[in-house]
């Protein structure tokens, strides 16, 4: 399945809002990918009708950002203006340039629309379903539980699963393929999806996957069936 691209409605009078933007701001950023990929990161600063410049997230504390790091993606922004106007706003633009020496930067562009209120990027169903994941078959030690977590949202694209941190935990999972069993009390077995882990976050004693699912559209389609989740509503 393709990443879905995050998208806004309604754009508003541009740039005078952003006037109110300081350095050491802190900016919601939302990147294009088949799962949420959503962080804050702190704004260095911008020059008008040109760019953007943020500081990248710290890979040693929050994880990899490496599959959506990279020229041309596809974000959006979110941050409450403090000044006269004390709002909510959001735009979308794309990542111009990523840089990592001498230190690491990212620059958007500077956006052409802003809107007074963000939107959501896809439809996403928030859910609490309890799930083991597993290694993926063609792994090694494929039987063997990597962890029990819960999946808090859920699109036809991926899902995020939350997981309690542990002191033995086994590093960067990011790009492993695995399995996620869903226990249901009508089924005989667990329902199972495939997918890949595309980002690890770690934050308040918690870890946070992105999960893109990798089985055929049929087969999600037949899962979410048993689970009663239909992502053409949004919650």
């Amino acid at each position: 399945m393709e990443k879905e691209t995050p998208d806004l409605e309604s754009p508003s009078k541009p740039q005078l809002k952003l006037t109110y933007l300081r350095p050491g701001d802190m900016i919601d950023v939302e990147f294009a990918s088949a799962t949420k990929v959503r962080t804050k990161l702190q704004l260095v600063g911008f020059e008008t009708g040109k760019y953007l410049l943020l500081k990248q997230p710290n890979p040693r504390t929050e994880g990899s950002y490496t599959d959506v790091l990279f020229e041309g993606n596809p974000v959006i922004v979110r941050l409450v203006l403090e000044g006269e106007t004390g709002e909510c706003i959001a735009f979308k633009t794309k990542i111009r340039a990523v840089s990592n020496f001498p230190f690491r930067l990212i620059y958007l562009e500077y956006p052409q629309e802003v809107e007074n209120r963000a939107l959501r990027a896809q439809k996403r169903v928030r859910t609490h379903i309890p799930v083991d994941v597993t290694a993926d078959s063609n792994q090694s030690d494929s039987k063997k539980k990597l962890a029990s977590g819960v999946i808090v949202d859920i699109s036809s694209a991926g899902c995020r699963i939350l997981f309690k941190a542990s002191p033995n935990e086994a590093g960067n999972v990011t790009h492993m393929n695995i399995k996620i069993n869903i226990g249901s009390g009508a089924q005989k077995d667990p329902l199972t999806l495939s997918g890949q882990i595309m980002n690890q976050r770690k934050d308040r004693g918690m870890i946070s996957v992105g999960v893109r699912f990798t089985d055929e559209e049929a087969h999600i389609n037949t899962i979410f069936d048993h689970l009663l989740i239909d992502t053409e509503f949004e919650c």
